[in-house]
């Protein structure tokens, strides 16, 4: 019970690493690994109140997960002069192998009300499928994935690797982007719901 106090504050310090502190400047994997890197972005007449989940999957193995942003608290800075955009800059560390974004969840309201919280009145789900390769020891750029919530919903791709990699400078403290394999995605996708 005495060392309760001591492990909430470690805890506490913990949830404020940023990823500049994670990375240390080098987007180089940890051994074994590889990154997958990818904006998330929105376009929406109330960015503040959106939101979206993002899920993934190995398909040479067990792995999936599920990344996140909010897209009234998110955003990818750019480089310095640039527009920032709501969103958040997305960084996968993941085996080798073949993997999949596989389906996407959005969430919106453009007019909240007195209901601040819980007043979503937009979802909708979006069935991505879009496969990728992650290779040990290397970092892969994905683009950017922008959820247009507006009238007819859809995910389009793109690349943005001026704006992401400006943040990768900026933000997350890394200037060496020269090794970085590029796979952004194209196309659009509807909702599937």
């Amino acid at each position: 019970m005495r060392h309760l106090p001591t492990l909430c504050a470690a805890a506490l310090l913990a949830g404020c690493t940023t990823m500049a502190d994670t990375l240390h400047g080098s987007l180089t994997p940890p051994a074994g690994l590889g990154y997958a890197v990818f904006s998330m972005t929105v376009r929406t007449y109330n960015p503040g109140y959106a939101a979206a989940n993002l899920s993934w999957r190995g398909l040479d193995n067990e792995r999936y997960g599920m990344v996140y942003a909010n897209f009234g608290t998110d955003t990818v800075f750019g480089e310095e002069g640039m527009t920032p955009v709501d969103g958040r800059l997305q960084l996968l560390a993941l085996p080798p192998g073949r993997y999949q974004l596989q389906t996407g969840y959005a969430r919106w309201n453009d007019d909240p009300g007195d209901d601040l919280v819980f007043n979503y009145k937009g979802y909708a789900s979006f069935r991505l499928d879009k496969p990728f390769e992650v290779r040990a020891g290397e970092t892969v750029y994905l683009g950017q994935l922008r959820f247009n919530l507006d009238y007819r919903p859809d995910v389009e791709f793109g690349d943005e690797q001026k704006r992401d990699f400006g943040h990768m400078r900026r933000v997350w403290k890394v200037n060496d982007l020269s090794a970085i394999r590029l796979q952004p995605f194209s196309g659009k996708v509807g909702r599937s719901n």
